[in-house]
């Protein structure tokens, strides 16, 4: 009979040269060797040993089966290894959906600190709208999504992790009129965020609708820093923003809009432990901002 089984008894005996020592190298009787042995033997039409004294002696057909039985074995192994890498998450795949502020904010830092635990997990980034993102995790298309949550509670479908809370801050380019004191009402805004969670929570002044939405605050940022425009993004996002490009920071109220990012993910998914692995580094960064 040929199983992985036989195939490891049949490595162990070419490579201890006896059956006392292949039995006890798999942990089994002497008995139940000799007996699977044969069974081997059987199945493949004829003997793989010979003996020579105490010693067993590959026969032809012993010669020829032996690397396709040390293949099989090997491929076991890795195999074995390779279920293991996914259950500590050092090995497997993550499809990740991201607001544009943890994009642009948490994202680098999180895949990073990832990645130095010595990981080889290949993640899929997609980046976009939360309510499109939870949409496409609940038809599992995603496996995790870091966005914000707003105000609503993710349902029994979704498991929801909150990260600190994060407001809005505002900034413009280096000599803006704004910073002369003239009135913000009279520049348009640049942002990420939904006009429809603006209305709900409207900007410190009596802003118009926005000038720009783009999902992407690198463009924002590079936009506003040849316009007029007023930037609006969640401060951690600005914290970046202002050290990578020439911006000032306004020092003003922007809005009651706090802006409430968590991890979210399935309710019904398999555990693991390369997902759980990236929602603690998320974790540890939002909580260092």
């Amino acid at each position: 009979m040929l199983s992985l089984r036989t195939a490891r008894l049949f490595v162990a005996c070419a490579d201890t040269g006896t059956l006392t020592a292949a039995a006890a190298r798999l942990n089994v009787s002497q008995p139940a060797a000799t007996k699977s042995l044969a069974q081997m033997e059987a199945s493949l039409g004829g003997a793989l040993f010979q003996r020579a004294g105490r010693r067993l002696v590959l026969t032809a057909l012993g010669e020829a089966m032996l690397p396709r039985a040390r293949t099989l074995v090997q491929q076991a192994r890795d195999m074995e290894a390779e279920a293991r890498r996914w259950k500590s998450g050092e090995e497997g795949a993550i499809r990740l959906g991201t607001g544009p502020a943890i994009a642009y904010s948490l994202l680098p830092d999180a895949a990073g600190l990832f990645y130095s635990q010595g990981r080889n997990v290949r993640l899929t980034v997609r980046s976009g709208a939360a309510g499109e993102l939870i949409e496409r995790l609940r038809k599992g298309e995603l496996d995790l999504v870091v966005a914000d949550s707003g105000d609503e509670e993710a349902g029994p479908d979704l498991t929801l992790q909150r990260l600190p809370d994060q407001h809005l801050a505002a900034a413009v380019r280096p000599g803006h009129p704004a910073l002369a004191g003239e009135a913000l009402e009279n520049f348009a805004i640049a942002t990420a965020t939904p006009p429809g969670r603006l209305r709900q929570f409207p900007l410190g002044w009596n802003a118009g609708p926005p000038g720009i939405v783009c999902d992407d605050y690198a463009v924002l940022a590079r936009a506003v820093s040849v316009s007029d425009h007023i930037l609006i993004a969640p401060q951690p996002v600005m914290t970046r923003l202002l050290a990578g490009h020439q911006l000032a920071a306004l020092p003003v109220p922007v809005s009651g809009l706090v802006v409430r990012p968590a991890l979210i993910w399935r309710s019904d998914a398999p555990t693991s432990a390369a997902r759980e692995a990236l929602c603690a580094c998320f974790d540890t960064l939002g909580k260092a901002l």
